[in-house]
């Protein structure tokens, strides 16, 4: 059935009701973008005021991106290129970076961190709770210590000497043989061959040598001296001095 133009009716009253309709619609209120997507150029911009960008998908940015606000990284950041962070930053979640990362403001760390690489710090390294290290450790500077050094195992070497906590009570071995160490008995000096010693009891102090020959078992350079030997009388003499100077009893 063919239409009929009725030539009394106008067509303009619908026409302004169109445009009318046009001008006070909000199309983009609620639309969608598809395969030609949004291109803005010549300087124009996109603002978004008391809202939200949420990108599901990948944001690609060629240029700068700017960020003057607040940045909330919940998940992984991957970093490829050099990353500045000239700010305070605080990271909760994992950050892997290939390239330079570098921080010149406040940095807190408030999860796990690891640390893969080889790490150069060139100020202060304040470290403020435990810390520890299950591999070797190397110090080649100054070291201060202002408070205890607990070896709980192992040992203490510095040089050629060792102190060892597992060796009689404790004890410090020289490099050329002899230690001293902390007997049950009391402290206690022993030469390389491990044989005569130095040692304090409860209320003496002596020498002993296992040696006893001619070339003497105890030798004193110099003049002794004993200050309290205490007198006898009615004895014969019992000790005898050779030419060398040992000290000999005589039966």
């Amino acid at each position: 059935m063919g239409q009929i133009d009725n030539l009394n009716a106008s067509a303009l009253p619908d026409l302004i009701r169109r445009v009318r309709a046009l001008e006070f619609a909000s199309n983009q209120n609620n639309m969608a973008v598809g395969r030609g997507g949004i291109r803005v150029h010549g300087g124009g911009g996109i603002t978004i005021e008391n809202g939200g960008l949420s990108v599901t998908g990948t944001a690609t940015i060629s240029g700068t991106l700017t960020n003057t606000g607040t940045t909330n990284l919940t998940g992984t950041l991957t970093a490829t290129g050099p990353t500045n962070l000239n700010g305070p930053t605080t990271i909760a979640g994992n950050v892997t970076s290939t390239g330079d990362f570098t921080v010149n403001g406040p940095t807190d760390l408030n999860g796990p961190t690891t640390v893969a690489g080889d790490t150069t710090v060139t100020g202060d390294f304040n470290v403020n709770g435990p810390m520890k290290t299950t591999s070797t450790l190397s110090v080649e500077g100054v070291t201060t210590l202002k408070n205890d050094l607990n070896v709980t195992t192992g040992k203490v070497k510095a040089g050629g000497m060792t102190i060892d906590p597992g060796l009689f009570g404790g004890s410090v071995q020289f490099s050329a043989g002899g230690y001293l160490s902390g007997t049950a008995s009391g402290p206690q000096l022993t030469g390389p061959a491990g044989n005569s010693f130095v040692f304090t009891r409860s209320g003496k102090a002596g020498l002993q040598a296992a040696a006893i020959d001619l070339i003497g078992a105890v030798e004193v350079q110099g003049a002794l001296r004993v200050t309290s030997p205490g007198t006898v009388t009615g004895v014969t003499p019992n000790v005898y001095m050779d030419s060398s100077g040992n000290l000999r009893k005589i039966n």
